[in-house]
């Protein structure tokens, strides 16, 4: 039998079940903290794609209005200032539902939320009159002919028919809440 000296040292099991319950709380804070960056990040792509979008779609209509065409060629349509038929407005969602198809300028795109949804899929227009209101309570649902068809992470381009304007949407998480439209600033009116 052997015996240890007073001498030798170690670990009793309460400060062993301490350390352990330190490294639990500290690894519980950053799970947490990291998750909240994680949406936070994926707010801010789809936010960026959005931007783009809006970006894209104001550099198209200056372009035109300088008599030059825009590819994709399904957007060279008339530039007028009557341009406030249903016709037109059903010509602009066709030409800007297709901005995210192969070859178009966002075939790339993809939703930060659910990463199999890109292209056309993750940017998408639709033809609305419905009235959004702009304080971050909408649902994305609004814009969408059945549900599940927008969801977070998508970029919705919406052609008002009685207008002739089109609004930039993007569809994320805001204050906990999923589905939740955002429009950017400005509107683009005849297109």
């Amino acid at each position: 039998m052997e015996f240890r000296s007073k001498s030798e040292k170690g670990f009793s099991l309460i400060e062993l079940l301490v350390v352990v319950a330190i490294i639990g709380v500290l690894a519980a804070v950053g799970v947490v903290g990291y998750q909240g960056y994680i949406d936070s990040t994926k707010k801010s792509v789809t936010e960026n794609n959005a931007k783009a979008v809006h970006q894209w779609l104001l550099n198209a209509k200056t372009i035109r209005s300088a008599g030059i065409d825009v590819d994709p060629s399904e957007c060279n349509i008339a530039n007028t200032p009557s341009a406030t038929s249903a016709d037109d407005a059903a010509a602009a969602t066709g030409c800007l539902g297709g901005l995210g198809a192969e070859d178009h300028p966002f075939e790339t795109f993809k939703n930060p939320y659910t990463q199999s949804r890109t292209g056309s899929v993750a940017v998408q227009a639709v033809s609305s009159d419905v009235d959004i209101a702009d304080d971050g309570t909408a649902a994305c649902s609004l814009l969408g002919a059945a549900a599940g068809d927008i969801v977070d992470g998508d970029v919705v381009v919406r052609v008002k028919d009685t207008v002739a304007h089109i609004d930039v949407y993007y569809c994320s998480k805001v204050d906990d809440n999923s589905g939740i439209l955002t429009k950017m600033s400005n509107t683009i009116a005849n297109f």
